[in-house]
């Protein structure tokens, strides 16, 4: 059999071996998001089967179709099993993955940038480029240069310290040269290339009918039931007034006339307060300037709307239970029923249609006002309201309804049915109504699709949050090497014995040869607010009686837990959400440094007050800080203490976030000034060429803001 015959037959080979690979990592990964986790040694099969994976794909594309291998591209198959070689040591050898100088992750990362690179160059070289061409020439030579420039990081002595300007825009010149390039040779291949003429099998033709058919049917109906309209407390007419005596609805319509007034008055006082709010955030906004709200102003929008909110579910009550007015016999009742059904109606109405416009158009506060809390807010109320007040039916009722009042007004204004200062003040609440309708001019038909392209956004994206979320507790929770964390649980002991802490301390952390430290900037990556033990809070004056949420009252509960017999005196972000631990379980890590906030008692019991409020919530997997109902580590420390400390935000891959470096940083610069707001209170670091971690001072802890971001050690 001769060469070519045998490099046809491996062909299929690399197929199976891909796809059989994909199957065992999907299989893997469903395992581990079924089981809440990846146990030993799942995420070394996991690992492993993606090494195979990529290989496999790399081999495809090195070897031609036609089975002719070219020198090339036996080099490039030549770097594909040793690139395999080196992963896989990398993933079942703890030896190997432990060099001190790198040398296995710099032997990995050669061949497989060398194995990518020359698969990729046979991948164009088959695809028509040859040097003879200016774009052949200039795109092989881009892809030869970043293949060079991506190697080269392996020589660096510390491969993944922060990398100077001129690499990342050398870089960008020639990744877009090569996609470029690539696009441009792929693109006129695929016009030049032989069609196929071989006809559909006789079986395709009605299966591609069913299965059009049955996603038609399936997209209909989906979007039928996306676009049924959410329901109305006006869909079932009240007939509770039809049971009442007269005496009984006498008594009633005497007490909703009182709470009318009030609920008139408070929609009166929440308008203001946000029509100031809105100018004032807008205002600072633009002063600073930035694009998202501080904690404080958010949870100013929410607690406003929170109680706006809670006004129009009393107002719309009202509303659908004097509805059905018609069904009172007494004439005087009924028009007093209608006119204090009607009330409440204009007055949700020109209060909703106020509120909408001015929120509607701002995406920050209209993305805040849709986030769900549980206990509190429901997710997307905003557009519920929102489509509330451009309702058809709803408008149309309201229309219907106004005609019985201008018809009845110069009459009802002069009869004895109803006090004359209460039908006054019945009158005018109903013209301001009928006037926000006509003024506030908000489209139907834009709050329609509105509501529809919002819907099938978030629906859409929840899949891919999951995905999300998957990859990244995985990433998360594995460490590639399984060895004693430096800091031992008897010096955590010692040094809290020595170091008393106090309720709100900063707990900055690093563990060594977790996966995630590589995504994340700077040496310290986790961090952690001491919230204490129930007697240290008690002598702030906070007890479990000073929770005023649901979710508030069962933080307190949980706080008072033990975690295998030792108290939860540390509230932090992890992948299982926003929890409780223990000292002797938080601080088992490789580095810890506490810092102290220079505040009073009393803004540090305002500070853990809203800390419990934020536990129980989920991990934000997407570490978008705009988001109140989800956290990362460090958007709790923001949460808690941003206008206190005065904690700014920083660019980090596109988005506004404040890291653990940050926090180490601020307490850097500020160290020795009189303003400074950060108190150093121990370090626990691990000295070179010792094993174990002890004690060290503040000079040391301030230098490790320059530390590069190692995970080998």
């Amino acid at each position: 059999m001769s060469i070519d015959e045998k490099a046809v037959g491996w062909r299929p080979w690399y197929r199976m071996i891909q796809w059989s690979a994909l199957l065992v990592l999907f299989l893997l990964l469903l395992a581990g998001f079924l089981l809440g986790r990846f146990q030993p040694p799942m995420s070394q099969l996991a690992f492993c089967a993606f090494g195979v994976l990529t290989g496999a794909a790399f081999a495809r594309m090195s070897h031609p179709l036609d089975g002719r291998l070219t020198r090339m591209g036996c080099v490039a198959l030549g770097f594909v099993a040793a690139s395999q070689v080196f992963f896989q040591l990398l993933v079942w050898s703890e030896t190997w993955r432990v060099h001190p100088k790198l040398f296995s992750w710099r032997l990995w990362w050669v061949t497989v940038v060398a194995a990518v690179g020359l698969g990729w160059l046979q991948v164009l070289w088959r695809s028509g480029a040859r040097w003879e061409w200016k774009s052949g020439r200039t795109t092989l030579g881009f892809t030869a240069g970043l293949g060079l420039l991506l190697g080269s990081l392996a020589f660096r002595q510390n491969p993944l310290a922060t990398l100077p300007g001129w690499w990342h825009g050398l870089a960008l010149v020639m990744s877009i040269g090569a996609l470029g390039g690539s696009a441009v040779i792929i693109g006129r291949w695929l016009k030049s290339r032989p069609k196929s003429g071989r006809p559909l099998p006789k079986w395709m033709r009605p299966a591609l009918i069913v299965s059009g058919l049955a996603a038609l049917s399936a997209g209909s109906f989906y979007i039928g039931r996306l676009t049924i309209p959410p329901p109305s407390p006006f869909d079932l007419m009240p007939s509770a007034l039809r049971a009442m005596a007269p005496e009984q609805l006498e008594q009633q319509l005497a007490e909703d006339q009182q709470t009318l007034q009030i609920l008139a008055q408070g929609m009166d006082e929440l308008r203001a307060e946000v029509a100031s709010l809105h100018e004032t955030t807008a205002r600072e906004l633009q002063k600073e300037p930035r694009e998202m709200y501080t904690p404080e102003e958010s949870r100013k929008i929410r607690s406003l709307f929170a109680e706006y909110l809670s006004h129009r579910e009393g107002l719309i009550r009202m509303a659908a239970l004097y509805s059905g007015y018609a069904a009172v016999q007494d004439e005087r009742l009924r028009n007093r029923a209608y006119l204090l059904g009607y009330t409440a109606a204009a007055v949700a109405l020109e209060a909703g249609r106020d509120f909408v416009a001015k929120y509607r158009d701002n995406e920050i506060a209209r993305n805040k006002l849709n986030q769900g809390e549980k206990g509190w807010l429901d997710p997307g109320m905003f557009d519920r309201v929102y489509h509330s007040v451009t309702s058809h039916k709803h408008l149309r009722l309201f229309d219907e309804h106004g005609r019985l009042f201008k018809e009845h007004r110069q009459a009802w204004g002069q009869d004895e049915f109803y006090q004359q200062a209460h039908f006054e003040w019945m009158a005018k609440r109903i013209e301001r109504g009928q006037q926000a309708v006509n003024s506030i001019h908000l489209d139907s038909t834009r709050a329609w699709f509105s509501r529809i392209g919002r819907t099938l956004e978030r629906r859409a994206y929840q899949p891919v949050y999951e995905a999300q979320e998957l990859v990244a507790t995985f990433v998360g929770d594995t460490r590639i090497v399984r060895r004693a964390p430096f800091i031992s649980v008897d010096l955590v002991r010692e040094t809290l014995k020595d170091n008393q802490l106090k309720p709100g301390d900063i707990i900055l952390e690093r563990r060594n040869w977790y996966l995630s430290n590589a995504f994340l900037p700077g040496f310290w990556p986790h961090t952690a607010l001491y919230v204490g033990t129930p007697d240290q809070l008690m002598a702030l004056g906070l007890t479990p009686d000073s929770a005023e949420t649901p979710r508030a009252r069962q933080a307190w509960e949980d706080h008072a837990k033990l975690d295998h017999g030792h108290p939860r005196v540390i509230l932090e972000a992890v992948s299982e959400g926003v929890v409780f631990a223990s000292a002797e379980h938080s601080l088992h890590a490789d580095y810890v440094v506490v810092l102290r906030p220079r505040l009073t008692d009393e803004q540090q019991k305002v500070a853990l007050t809203r800390a419990f409020e934020y536990a129980g919530l989920p991990y934000d997997f997407n570490f978008d800080f705009t988001d109140d109902d989800k956290l990362v580590c460090s958007e709790l420390i923001y949460n808690v203490y941003h206008d206190s400390l005065g904690l700014k935000l920083e660019d980090v891959m596109g988005k506004q976030v404040l890291t653990p470096l940050g926090i180490m940083r601020k307490f850097a610069n500020e160290h020795g000034k009189d303003d400074a707001q950060l108190k150093f209170v121990f370090f626990l670091d691990k000295p070179s060429r010792e094993s174990e971690a002890r004690e060290v001072d503040v000079e040391t802890c301030r230098e490790s803001v320059n530390r590069p971001k190692v995970f080998n050690e």
